[in-house]
C-alpha cells in the first residue's frame, strides 16, 4: 500500500467521527505531518502535529503519531501532552510512562510519581530501572530511607550497574561521602563505563570542599580523565554533579541509552537519550549520548548540533571531537572528517593515529591508512605496550589494500601471533594469500579454523568456498557460497563468487543469475564493470 494511500485510509478513519467533520484544519495538518515526516522533515512534521493536536486534542492516532515525532526531534511541550491524551485512554506505549514519571518528578508531584513507577514495574518493560527511580523520589520528597528502594532484592548482571551507579550518586547527595568512595575505589580502574559516573563524583566531592578525594577518582590516561583534573587543579567548578532526583533520572536514562547503542543503532537508545535530555537540563554527558543515538538514526545535521553545545572547556569536549568525526563518517562526509581527525592526529596520541588510519581506510586511502596505523603501532610501542592483534589486523589490510604484500604478510600474521584464535585476523590472512596463490592449502587450513571458531558468518563461509573453487573442488565451492548467499544475500562479492563456481560447473543460466544478484549491489565502477563483462561473455577458461 503506497504512502498517499495509507495517509488517505488514516483520514479516511478520522472523518468517521464528528470532531473530525468539524475540524478539517487538523485534518489537513495531519496529512501534511504524515508527509513531511516521510520526507524527513522533522521540524514540519511537528508543528503539524502539534497544530492537528490542538484541533482533535483527544485523538489518540494523531496523539500517538505527535508523541513519537516529538521524541524523535525533541519536542518536550508536544511530547508530553501526547502522553498525556494517550495516557488518558490507557494507551500510552511504556516510554511515554517514563516521560510522564519524570515530568511529574520535576514538579515535585510525589504521589503522581509514585504511581507513575507503580505501573512501570507492573508493566515491566522498564520494571529494571524502578528501585533507582523510586529511590530518588523518596528522596527528593523527603523520605527517611531512601536507599531502602536499592535493597528490595539482589540484584545482578546489567540491573546491578545502575543500582550500583544510583547508590553512589545518592549516597554523595545524602553528603555520605565516605560510604560513596569505597564503593568508587572498589571499582577497576579499566572500566571505561564508570568515566561518566567517577567524574560526575568527583564534581559533587569538589562541592563538599573535598578536593583530594575528588583528584583520587580521575587517575588514568583517558582525556576525559585528564581534562577534569585539569579543571580541577585550576580551582574552576567541575561540571557534571548529580544532586538531584531529574538529574539523577536523566543520568540513569542516559546510561541505559549508551547500553543500547554497545551493539548498532537502536531506536529504544535514541528515545531513552531524548527521555534524558527531557527529565533535566541536559549535561555534557547526555548531549554525548544523544548525539550518538541521533547519529545513529542518520540525524546527521541533529547530531552535530548537540555537540556543538560542548564547549571546548568541557572535560568531554575531547569526546565530542571524536563523537563529530565518527557522526561526519557514518553520513558520508568522509573528506570533513579527515580533516578533523588529521588536526586530532597531531598530538602524536596511538588513539588519534589509529582513528587517522580508519578515516583514510573508509576513503581506500590504504597506503595513507597504513602510514598512520604503523605510526600508532610505534607510538604504543614507544610507551612500552604491546600493540594489540586488531591493530595488527588494521596495519596489514591497510598494507593488503595498497597492493603491498610483502609488508603485508608479516603484519597480518603478527596479528594471528597475538590473536591465534581471533577469526577475522585469520580469515582475511587466508584469503589474501588465496587472492595471490600464496600457499593456497595453509590459506584453506587458515579459512577453515575461522570458519570453525564462527561457523555461521558468512564472509567466512564465503571464503571457505572460495578456497575449494581455487583448489578446484567446485562441488564444494558450490555447497558453501550456496550457504554463505544464504546467510547474507546483500554482500556483492559472494553472490560473484557462487555465480563463478557455477560457470565452472557448466551452470551457464544460473551463474548469470548470480552475477545480476551482485551486480546490484555493486559499489564501485569497476566491480560494475566487471559484473557487466561476465554476464554478457562468462568467463574464460583461462581466468580462473
Amino acid at each position: 500500500m503506497g504512502l498517499i494511500t495509507r495517509i488517505c485510509s488514516a483520514i479516511a478513519l478520522l472523518l468517521a467521527s464528528s470532531a473530525a467533520v468539524a475540524m478539517p484544519s487538523a485534518l489537513g495538518s495531519y496529512a501534511r505531518a504524515r508527509l513531511a515526516d516521510a520526507d524527513g522533515a522533522g521540524d514540519q512534521a511537528v508543528a503539524d502535529y502539534e497544530a492537528a493536536l490542538i484541533g482533535l486534542p483527544n485523538d489518540g492516532t494523531i496523539a500517538f503519531r505527535a508523541y513519537r515525532e516529538a521524541v524523535d526531534n525533541g519536542n518536550k511541550k508536544l511530547a508530553i501532552r501526547a502522553a498525556q491524551v494517550r495516557d488518558a485512554a490507557n494507551a500510552a506505549p511504556a516510554d511515554a510512562v517514563l516521560l510522564l514519571f519524570s515530568s511529574a518528578l520535576a514538579k515535585g508531584d510525589w504521589k503522581a510519581s509514585s504511581d507513575f513507577l507503580d505501573r512501570i514495574e507492573r508493566e515491566g518493560s522498564f520494571g529494571f530501572l524502578v528501585p533507582s527511580l523510586r529511590a530518588w523520589t523518596n528522596y527528593a520528597s523527603g523520605s527517611a530511607t531512601p536507599l531502602a528502594a536499592l535493597d528490595l532484592r539482589p540484584w545482578d548482571g546489567l540491573s546491578a550497574v545502575y543500582v550500583r551507579e544510583n547508590r553512589v550518586l545518592l549516597l554523595l547527595a545524602m553528603k555520605r561521602d565516605a560510604e560513596a568512595l569505597t564503593i568508587l575505589r572498589a571499582l577497576p580502574d579499566t572500566d571505561k563505563s564508570t568515566t561518566a559516573l567517577r567524574i560526575s563524583a568527583a564534581a559533587q566531592l569538589q562541592a563538599h570542599k573535598r578536593k583530594s578525594d575528588a583528584l583520587s577518582l580521575l587517575e588514568g590516561d583517558d582525556q576525559a580523565m585528564i581534562a577534569a583534573r585539569a579543571i580541577l587543579n585550576a580551582g574552576k567548578p567541575l561540571p557534571g554533579a548529580v544532586s538531584s532526583a531529574p538529574g539523577a533520572a536523566a543520568i540513569l536514562f542516559e546510561h541505559v541509552a549508551r547500553d543500547l547503542m554497545r551493539d548498532g543503532p537502536s531506536p529504544a537508545a535514541l528515545t531513552l537519550a531524548r527521555l534524558a535530555s527531557f527529565a533535566a537540563p541536559p549535561k555534557d554527558s547526555t548531549r554525548l549520548v544523544l548525539a550518538q543515538a541521533l547519529s545513529l538514526a542518520g540525524k546527521t545535521d541533529a547530531a552535530l548540533a548537540e555537540l556543538d553545545q560542548i564547549k571546548d572547556a568541557s572535560p568531554l569536549a575531547y569526546n565530542a571531537r571524536e563523537s563529530r568525526i565518527a557522526a561526519l563518517q557514518r553520513s558520508g562526509n568522509a573528506d570533513t572528517a579527515l580533516v578533523l581527525a588529521a588536526a586530532l592526529a597531531q598530538s602524536g596520541r596511538a588513539r588519534d593515529l589509529v582513528r587517522l588510519g580508519d578515516v583514510h581506510a573508509s576513503l581506500k586511502h590504504y597506503s595513507e591508512a597504513s602510514v598512520a596505523y604503523e605510526a600508532g603501532i610505534k607510538c604504543l610501542s614507544a610507551d612500552g605496550v604491546t600493540a594489540p592483534w586488531t591493530l595488527w589486523l588494521l596495519y596489514g589490510g591497510a598494507l593488503d589494500g595498497a597492493m603491498d604484500w610483502a609488508r603485508a604478510k608479516p603484519a597480518l600474521l603478527k596479528a594471528i601471533e597475538l590473536g591465534p584464535d581471533q577469526p577475522d585476523a585469520l580469515n582475511h590472512l587466508g584469503f589474501a594469500m588465496l587472492e595471490r596463490g600464496d600457499n593456497v592449502e595453509e590459506a584453506t587450513r587458515l579459512i577453515a579454523k575461522a570458519s570453525a571458531l564462527r561457523p555461521r558468518d558468512a564472509a567466512i563461509t564465503d571464503s571457505l568456498g572460495w578456497a575449494w573453487y581455487k583448489r578446484g573442488d567446485t562441488a564444494q565451492s558450490i555447497r558453501l557460497l550456496e550457504t554463505a548467499v544464504e546467510r547474507d544475500p546483500t554482500i556483492s562479492e559472494i553472490s560473484e563468487h557462487l555465480g563463478d563456481a557455477y560457470w565452472a560447473a557448466g551452470r551457464r543460466i544460473d551463474a548469470r543469475y548470480s552475477w545480476r544478484a551482485a551486480l546490484i549491489q555493486a559499489d564501485d565502477a569497476a566491480e560494475e564493470t566487471r559484473l557487466k563483462g561476465k554476464i554478457a561473455d562468462g568467463i574464460p577458461l583461462a581466468a580462473k
